[in-house]
């Protein structure tokens, strides 16, 4: 009789709040809502075939796992065993907290579960094809905040550190999607120099502020000229709660391209939480807040 192939471990992926105010497309933290995908029968008679079996809803729209497995087969080249996976995700799809990004990092991820390891740049740079930008998908691959540079040549460079413990994010999602295409679409394509500067200067006194404990600078280092302005009409809220004004509150920034919004804080949480659900319920709409901690890099 046949041996049983043994089963690898589950995969879990976080999800992510990228730009954190003026860091677009460079910065970004992990966060502790996860998606899972866990290898159940491995079928070496059925190659590079994939049975999904999702827990909930599954994707709207493209199946991002599978996408991602089926550009690292393309791209490695090696044949992997059919599969069937199971999948639960706790990563709200179209909400800018990183879903898409998550899926990505599982799909390379699981492919390498039943080939070989490869270079983490090698996954990054499959992740940000598929994404086409590398914040989201450097913090569900690293953990932490990360920050991501693209080469002039294509290649993609990200860094990994520590979220300060004591900073906690209070994440607030409205029921209504935006997917990031469309949220994009909004943006200018050309920045006056003022502008550059000023997300420029804030985007390296956010790094400092989270590296220093200096958590009274946050409230500066969080304001943008690049892209909140330009997605105020795509997301109910986001001017009201970026002008909140409360001690409890150390800033307010627009989670990737929405429409979640973020509130950090230290020992503010019920304060935010209360601050943003007054605001939704004039708004007329539901939403659902979480208190997320920062999901830290994956070799601390």
């Amino acid at each position: 009789m046949a041996e049983t192939p043994k089963l690898p471990p589950a995969i879990v992926v976080p999800g992510s709040v990228s730009n954190l105010g003026p860091g677009f497309d460079a910065l970004s933290v992990a966060v502790q809502v996860y998606l899972r995908a866990r290898i159940i029968e491995v079928r070496p008679s059925e190659p590079d075939t994939i049975a999904w079996e999702f827990d909930g809803a599954g994707p709207t729209g493209e199946n991002r796992i599978e996408s991602a497995f089926r550009l690292a087969r393309n791209r490695v080249g090696t044949a992997a065993p059919g599969l069937r996976v199971q999948v639960s995700s706790e990563v709200p799809q179209a909400a800018g907290l990183g879903s898409s990004a998550a899926a990505a990092i599982a799909g390379l991820r699981i492919y390498e579960a039943v080939t070989a390891p490869r270079p983490v740049e090698d996954w990054l740079a499959m992740a940000t094809e598929l994404e086409g930008h590398p914040d989201n998908a450097a913090a569900a691959l690293l953990g932490g905040v990360t920050v991501s540079c693209q080469r002039e040549d294509g290649a993609v460079m990200a860094r990994s550190s520590r979220w300060p413990e004591a900073v906690k994010l209070v994440v607030a999602t409205p029921d209504t999607g935006l997917h990031t295409s469309h949220a994009r679409q909004v943006l200018p394509t050309e920045l006056p120099l003022t502008d550059a500067i000023f997300n420029l200067q804030r985007a390296l006194l956010l790094v400092h502020a989270l590296r220093s404990g200096r958590y009274d600078d946050l409230r500066e280092a969080m304001k943008d000229r690049w892209h909140q302005s330009a997605r105020t009409a795509l997301v109910p809220g986001l001017a009201e709660a970026i002008a909140f004004d409360d001690p409890a509150i150390l800033g307010v920034c627009l989670s990737g391209a929405g429409p979640s919004l973020v509130a950090l804080v230290t020992d503010g949480a019920a304060k935010a939480t209360s601050l943003l659900e007054e605001m939704y319920k004039r708004l007329g709409l539901p939403c659902t807040i979480r208190t997320l901690s920062a999901h830290q890099p994956f070799d601390s």
